[in-house]
């Protein structure tokens, strides 16, 4: 049997890249870097990481020679992202409950029980790509295998969505190759948390499909998998998750843990 052993080093590495290719490139360097070295750089992390990705980091390196001018890719990260004109959103959550749920929810207290908190200066909300794809490099470098976990709360729901939007109308840009490499990533790693003896049985659970009904109003208001999801993630970082029996209506009515101030 080949068992692929994998330099911890590059799962730090490969997220920071991609968290940094996922950020607007403001500054001319970064964006000829970009160009000229981001596709040779992940085509030695995947290979470190035993990663498929060739077809994609291909197809990057071939997109991205289009967008050599001094504020062509930032024209191009605009076009896509950015508002008033960007017609593709960069915050995850809202692929997998439209945002300002329960998914945001989760990853701000995975966040908080590592001790981040965002900084003044930073203006993403906490399901931003850039972020996600950070946090995912700081687990990595501190505990390994964390970063799989972390995954199951957006990344892997999310992201097979962000590379279908950007591939309807945006096939031939850099960042759609970025997009399908990141979920390419995130799919190895949920297939191998998935084939490991201790979830074997959950695969065949058929409840997973289930609605969770609100304990409150009674109305539905997401999939049990994703609450088993997400209460997981809290239990392990040892934070309560007895607020994922209501709805975010109800949660934030009773003024409960997760209530967010808007302003």
């Amino acid at each position: 049997m080949n068992v692929q052993v994998i330099d911890p080093s590059a799962t730090v590495l490969f997220w920071q890249t991609l968290a940094r290719a996922f950020m607007p490139p403001m500054d001319a360097v970064v964006a000829r870097a970009f160009v000229a070295d981001l596709p040779d750089d992940l085509a030695d992390l995947a290979e470190g990481l035993g990663l498929q990705a060739e077809a994609d980091i291909s197809a990057l390196r071939e997109q991205a020679l289009h967008f050599v001018g001094p504020q062509a890719l930032l024209l191009e990260y605009a076009r896509l992202f950015l508002p008033p004109v960007g017609t593709v959103t960069l915050n995850l959550s809202r692929y997998v409950d439209g945002g300002g749920g329960l998914c945001m929810d989760a990853l701000e207290a995975a966040y908080y029980a590592q001790g981040l908190v965002a900084g003044n200066r930073l203006h993403d909300l906490a399901d931003h790509a850039a972020r996600q794809f950070e946090f995912m490099a700081y687990l990595a470098d501190r505990t390994p295998g964390a970063e799989d976990a972390f995954a199951q709360l957006c990344l892997a729901g999310a992201l097979p969505r962000l590379v279908a939007q950007l591939a309807r109308g945006d096939a031939a840009s850099p960042y759609t190759a970025l997009a399908r490499i990141a979920a390419l990533a995130v799919h190895d790693a949920e297939a191998a948390v998935a084939a490991s003896p201790v979830r074997a049985s959950r695969r065949h659970d058929q409840s997973l499909g289930v609605w969770r009904n609100c304990a409150d109003c009674g109305k539905p208001y997401a999939r049990e998998k994703e609450i088993r999801i997400m209460t997981l993630a809290l239990e392990q970082a040892g934070l309560p998750a007895e607020h994922l029996a209501r709805c975010p209506e109800c949660r934030d009515r009773a003024q409960g843990f997760f209530t967010r101030a808007v302003g």
